[in-house]
């Protein structure tokens, strides 16, 4: 299928803006100032490519820069307002406390913003692991049906989504179409943003096996096999980790709270308080405080377990 063709059968999703006017305003007015933290944040820019952030590095730096000095100047006006409303607190010991906390408020943000990309890394590591065993069946059944490597990174960029592998597409897409890249180019220009994982050992072999003229049916089709059955442990994983989990909800919020109840009503007979607290106020914060809180954060935990596709 050509590329004409495609694009009448489907519309390519505009990629979304990732440089703000933070950004540009950022870097308009710290980008000397921060010249000289480059070197020593060399981490952080590999952080960033990994990441597909969108944003250039010294863009990144600045941003937090400003981002962080703002945050500690207003920080700092509105503590010493603070302080200083109705004369409570010395202006000297203000103008320190008011100075430190600033700088420990800047220095906060600074951590903030620097660990944001890898988080983002992690992020994206996860999405490209849980869309790999779809998609490489995917890329399967199409170099099964005579479709070259080219073709089937442009036909998965043409799907109407903001799947992390469908946007990678879009990116070789764009080397190709928009800067003349050849494929090969297109691909490693990639992999340099790809974290460590399946993903960047099916690019490395989709483009060996482009190179040296292998099948690229057989390629696809055994790396589909291994990625199914891959999928296939995790999800016996999964299932065996719910099974524990299940049975810390039985304890925490089933037999926990009625022995806690009959414990209190019991103790109730012999004092009317415990801990500072009268024993019916005690039940309640149980009943409605804790039990609910620990309810919320046990669904947030199956969340985070259960595979979300």
């Amino acid at each position: 299928m050509s590329y004409k063709k495609i694009l009448e059968k489907k519309k390519i999703i505009p990629p979304q803006r990732s440089v703000t006017q933070l950004h540009i305003v950022s870097y308009r007015i710290f980008g000397d100032i921060a010249r000289p933290l480059y070197p020593r944040l060399a981490q952080l820019e590999t952080t960033i490519n990994n990441s597909m952030l969108g944003v250039p590095f010294q863009v990144y730096v600045s941003t937090m820069l400003m981002v962080s000095i703002l945050s500690g100047i207003i920080t700092s006006m509105m503590t010493f307002i603070g302080t200083q409303t109705g004369g409570a607190m010395p202006i000297l010991v203000s103008l320190i406390f008011t100075i430190g906390f600033g700088l420990g408020v800047f220095g906060l943000a600074m951590g903030i913003l620097y660990i944001v990309p890898s988080f983002l890394v992690k992020l994206r590591s996860q999405k490209l692991a849980d869309e790999l065993p779809h998609f490489i069946g995917y890329m399967s059944t199409l170099a099964s049906s005579k479709q070259t490597l080219e073709d089937i990174f442009k036909i998965i960029a043409m799907e109407q989504s903001q799947e992390e592998i469908v946007k990678d597409a879009r990116y070789i897409v764009r080397n190709i179409e928009v800067f003349g890249m050849d494929l090969v180019g297109a691909i490693k220009e990639l992999r340099s943003k790809t974290p460590i994982g399946a993903y960047l050992e099916m690019l490395d072999g989709a483009v060996s096996t482009f190179q040296t003229g292998g099948s690229l049916k057989e390629f696809f089709n055994a790396t589909a096999k291994v990625q199914l059955e891959e999928r296939k442990i995790n999800v016996k994983k999964s299932i065996d980790t719910l099974g524990i989990v299940s049975e810390i909800y039985t304890v925490l919020l089933v037999v926990f709270p009625l022995l806690t109840i009959i414990m209190l009503s019991v103790m109730s007979i012999m004092t009317t308080s415990l801990m500072g607290f009268d024993l019916p106020t005690l039940i309640a914060l149980i009943t409605f405080g804790i039990l609910p809180l620990c309810g919320i954060l046990m669904m947030i935990m199956m969340d985070s377990m259960i595979p979300k596709r």
